[in-house]
């Protein structure tokens, strides 16, 4: 007689104990992958703003000095800030204004005039430099996805989600890619210097400079103690505080929404492309250095309708607050540096050098090391 032949198979309690344990194994492996490749998101992210450092070094040793951050055309003066702000901070696109009353006067910013040193040539020979970034004719440069300007850390940089300048009234959209890097204006006082020493604002130490007597009709430069301005360059012989002392650009992140204007690289406003009043003067909430939470950090243009589409709530619990005010007066004129690194930013000093920097850094530190008049001296937090 034949004997049964015996089939060993597993229990359902070994099946389900086989399975806790790879469950188990694979929680404990995960997080390990998870901070291999944002180690690995790092280092491309830090090369990157080191090739921004090599652009910068190479545009100034062509023209001996840097790029302004913006180009701001049209006549003297800025009517919209009704004397209290300067030109290169009121986007008449994103408000809609009628082209013959008040066109556009955003020009080429400085990240467009670094395209050929990024061996962009062939992308920098699109660009009409005589007519406004918003123009049709700029249409192909201000959406091109330049892979140097991104960090990949960042899931909001993409194609997908572009920043549309006239959203928010409705208009024929004016898009705008993302990336991830801008220029260091400086973290002044939000008042203004006039050239014979008045102020906008009593006592304003420490805060941006004009060239005008009044804002409305003669201003045509704005600028801090970073490295540019509005119709502004800078020499590296303007930078006393010394070139390793002194951040260039700040690592940014991209808008959260199609409403949200930052890490738009090549629009010449704060936010898109530039940080400026990140530092000690404006309050211990006011975007008092890097991944600032405070709910006034990053003054921009759209920011009441950026909270209904997507709440204020999500752009707390995101780090991306933004300071709202009423219809029709926002502007872009503050922004900090801000990432989705764990705990910290990168910063590429002018030196070329680039570093990481914690979100715990001194105060006072952040705030000197975006200075370039160095009359004090701080250590270096690397």
């Amino acid at each position: 007689m034949t004997k049964p032949i015996r089939r060993n198979a597993f229990t359902i309690i070994e099946l389900l104990t086989a399975i806790a344990i790879i469950g188990l194994l694979i929680a404990l492996i995960l997080p390990a992958v998870q901070s291999a490749r944002e180690s690995a998101r790092q280092v491309k992210c830090l090369n990157n703003i080191r090739q921004v450092g090599i652009a910068l070094h190479s545009y100034h040793e062509a023209f001996r000095s840097l790029p302004p951050f913006a180009v701001w055309g049209g006549p003297p003066g800025e009517p919209l800030g009704l004397g209290v702000a300067p030109v290169g901070v009121m986007d008449r696109v994103a408000l809609g204004l009628a082209p013959g009353s008040e066109p556009d006067r955003s020009y080429a910013n400085w990240l467009v005039m670094l395209l050929p040193f990024f061996e962009q040539t062939a992308l920098s020979t699109q660009y009409d430099p005589k007519v406004p970034v918003s123009d049709t004719a700029n249409a192909g440069v201000r959406m091109a996805e330049v892979p140097v300007l991104k960090c990949p850390s960042d899931p909001n940089n993409g194609s997908n989600n572009r920043y549309d300048r006239a959203r928010l009234v409705a208009g024929i959209p004016n898009e705008y890619s993302r990336g991830n890097y801008a220029m260091n204006l400086g973290p002044n006082r939000n008042c203004m210097i006039f050239p014979d020493g008045s102020t906008t604002s009593s006592p304003c130490p420490d805060g941006f400079h004009v060239d005008g007597t009044d804002l409305t009709i003669d201003n045509t430069q704005y600028w801090g103690s970073g490295i540019g301005g509005a119709n502004v360059s800078m020499g590296f012989n303007d930078m006393p505080s010394g070139l390793s002392n002194l951040v260039a650009v700040d690592e940014i992140r991209a808008g959260v929404h199609p409403l949200d204007p930052r890490g738009a690289w090549a629009l010449g406003f704060v936010a898109a492309s530039g940080t400026a009043r990140h530092g000690l003067l404006d309050g211990a909430e006011d975007d008092n250095g890097p991944n600032n939470t405070g709910p006034s950090s990053d003054d921009i243009v759209g920011c009441t309708e950026l909270k209904a589409a997507v709440t204020a709530a999500y752009l707390t619990e995101t780090n991306m607050p933004c300071f709202s005010g009423a219809p029709g007066t926002e502007i872009n004129a503050q922004a900090t540096a801000r990432s989705l690194h764990p705990s910290g930013v990168h910063v590429l000093m002018m030196d070329g050098s680039a570093h990481f920097i914690s979100d715990n850094i001194n105060a006072e530190v952040w705030h000197q090391i975006h200075r370039r008049e160095g009359d004090t001296i701080v250590e270096l937090p690397f």
